[in-house]
């Protein structure tokens, strides 16, 4: 039978010097829960020892008692006793209960101490591990306002008193400086008494291709992003009838313009697959009411809702904002529409966006506590929508490589708002599809088909970069009519060869010669000599135009003010520096007798510096020069 604590006192007493103190006078301090109780019970074991001048003896055998019992509840150890908490854990010699989590201890006197880790339930359910980085991130289960709630922080986060308490505080989970270093201890142990239940699951920040599970579709990757794209992950989702999409998709892609849309979409995660470059794909109109952006959101409703705010996003944000977009996405599409709102952000032309979007990584920054964050990296596409062309004659010939722009002339669809109440409605089941091909198909057999279509496309007159992603296009077009659109016939590189850039359109050294060539045409009367008697010219001297009278059929010489020169292209976006050597190349510029560009001569008796061009355009039958599409007929006679 049970001995009463008085009984157990009394029992002292009765003790010879001899006598070791019994177990059970120790055992019963931890079943006495009131602290009060308990000290006076301590109190009365040492005053008993003390009457029977053992007390030194007593107290050495309390400490050793307590450091056994405490090494016993290492090894047993308590469990997490919380109303509907979300797991059982052991928990060690935490008390772990709905008023909160304690541990009870003993000082150098052997008097009870209690540690207060928290006031409220709280445990770790779930440890997530980055495939990317191998960064581990521990999700709280916390029971606060009526009701359990989560949260998700790193693991340095949970190992660090200061920490801890900068971060958990804000959400309203009870920690201070006072009792931070308890949380961190308790969440130590209960992580490493339970290494089965809290075995680490591998988790994503991102969506697209790991190794080859693709997010958001992979069944076991946890998906642990930022709430700040929980919009964009939420609307990639399969809704409302597959048959429904297929049919009325079926209608809209009878527009070859439409179609590639969906192609440039469905190529998004075949680029990192084949080791193709991110692209865009730009499709613009300077009349409202062409259904530009409905084509693109019928585009991008294989993934999901194609709806403005979800997968369509304004193109009226930060080029930080894109970047980070670009990468969460990673092989997904980026959609923005209505290019035209970031005009001002960029003076000249869009060339450094679309370079940094195509370059497909983000440049190294700092962190506010130091070191470096993650780099950001991404493969996909861009499709945009604008009232203008994203590349302009100034681009430089790396950003027109990267983009394939279409003007549309007519209205691609007949009714735009009845397209998007359909596609709002039905969408996002294409895109699992699309991915479930790609795994199941050898990337040897895609990278072949990439690699003839490139190939044939490179015999063009066009660039590798252009042929990069309209060899990407066809090949997920191809795909698209193989699983879903079966009625149709793939789309072949004489369909869309009409879209690429000629390489004299991507070359900059050509479009500025070509630039330089109109700029005379425009401007005759400003290299006539202004002394002559039917001269029209009576302001600026840019030069003179030289003709070989022995030799008509030898092209003219312009001979330009190179300070005039440099100024028109610095004005039109074009470098002097830059251009200079691939127009010595072509032998457009002519040299002097030492050897160089510039030339010290007169031109209409002023003395000055000047750069002499042969101008030598390309003519069709009738003599008339081909400047950008348009015939000039240069008026020097």
């Amino acid at each position: 039978m049970e001995k009463s604590k008085d009984e157990l006192l009394d029992g002292m007493m009765e003790l010879t010097p001899a006598d070791p103190f019994p177990d059970e006078v120790f055992y019963k301090i931890f079943e006495i829960e009131d602290i009060v109780e308990r000290t006076r019970y301590i109190e009365g074991m040492k005053t008993r020892a003390r009457q029977l001048k053992r007390i030194s003896e007593f107290n050495s055998t309390l400490k050793a008692f307590f450091q056994d019992y405490a090494q016993k509840m290492k090894e047993t150890g308590n469990k997490t006793a919380f109303t509907g908490q979300p797991v059982e854990l052991e928990c060690g010699q935490w008390r772990a209960n709905d008023l909160g989590v304690t541990m009870q201890r003993f000082d150098n006197k052997g008097m009870p101490v209690i540690i207060n880790a928290c006031t409220h339930p709280i445990l770790p359910m779930e440890i997530l591990k980055n495939v990317d980085t191998g960064d581990e991130r521990i999700r709280l289960a916390y029971f606060k306002y009526g009701e359990w709630r989560q949260v998700t922080v790193g693991r340095d986060v949970c190992a660090d008193n200061n920490a801890i308490v900068k971060v958990l505080s804000k959400i309203g989970i009870e920690v201070t400086s006072e009792n931070s270093k308890a949380l961190v201890r308790y969440i130590s142990d209960c992580v490493g008494h339970n290494p089965a239940k809290l075995e680490p699951k591998k988790s994503i920040n991102r969506l697209g291709w790991a190794g080859n599970e693709f997010m958001p579709y992979a069944d076991d990757i946890v998906y642990d992003g930022d709430e700040r794209f929980n919009a964009v992950f939420k609307n990639i989702r399969q809704e409302g009838s597959f048959d429904a999409w297929k049919d009325h998709c079926s209608v809209l892609r009878k527009n070859k313009i439409v179609r590639m849309a969906f192609a440039a979409s469905a190529a998004s995660p075949l680029l990192s697959l084949v080791n193709a470059l991110p692209f865009v794909f730009h499709i613009w109109s300077g009349d409202s009411g062409t259904c530009k952006t409905v084509a693109v959101m019928a585009a991008m409703s294989i993934w999901g809702d194609p709806k403005m705010g979800g997968l369509l996003k304004t193109m009226d944000n930060t080029q930080y904002f894109y970047m980070e977009s670009a990468a969460f996405l990673r092989s997904i599409p980026f959609a923005g529409d209505e290019l035209q709102t970031v005009k001002d952000r960029w003076t000249t032309n869009y060339d450094k966006l679309i370079y940094r979007l195509t370059e497909g990584i983000m440049r190294g920054q700092g962190k506010a506590s130091g070191g470096v964050k993650e780099t950001m990296t991404w493969c996909n596409s861009f499709l945009f929508t604008g009232e203008e062309p994203i590349t302009k004659q100034n681009s430089r010939a790396g950003s027109k490589n990267r983009v394939i722009e279409i003007e549309i002339e007519s209205k691609l669809l007949e009714d735009g708002n009845y397209s998007v109440s359909v596609l709002e409605e039905n969408h996002g089941f294409a895109g699992k599809m699309l991915v479930d091909y790609l795994r199941g198909t050898e990337t040897r057999k895609l990278k072949e088909e990439y690699k003839r279509l490139f190939d044939s496309m490179c015999k063009l007159d066009t660039t590798e970069k252009q042929a990069m992603a309209m060899s990407c296009i066809l090949v997920a077009d191809r795909i698209l009519t193989e699983l879903i659109f079966t009625d149709e016939i793939p789309l072949t590189i004489a369909d869309v060869k009409e879209y690429l850039r000629s390489a004299n359109e991507v070359d900059v050294a050509e479009r500025s010669y070509q630039a330089v060539l109109n700029w005379i045409a425009k401007n005759p009367v400003r290299f006539q000599n202004p002394n002559g008697t039917d001269s029209l010219n009576k302001g600026e001297v840019w030069g003179r135009i030289d003709e070989d009278e022995e030799h008509p059929e030898k092209p003219p010489v312009a001979v330009i003010n190179k300070d005039v020169l440099c100024e028109f292209l610095e004005k039109t976006g074009f470098d002097y520096a830059a251009i200079s050597k691939k127009w010595a190349e072509k032998n457009r510029l002519v040299k002097n007798t030492q050897g160089k560009f510039v030339h010290q001569t007169k031109v209409h008796g002023i003395k000055a510096s000047y750069l002499k061009i042969n101008m030598e355009p390309d003519a069709d039958e009738d003599g008339f020069t081909a400047v950008d599409n348009d015939q000039i007929r240069l008026p020097f006679d």
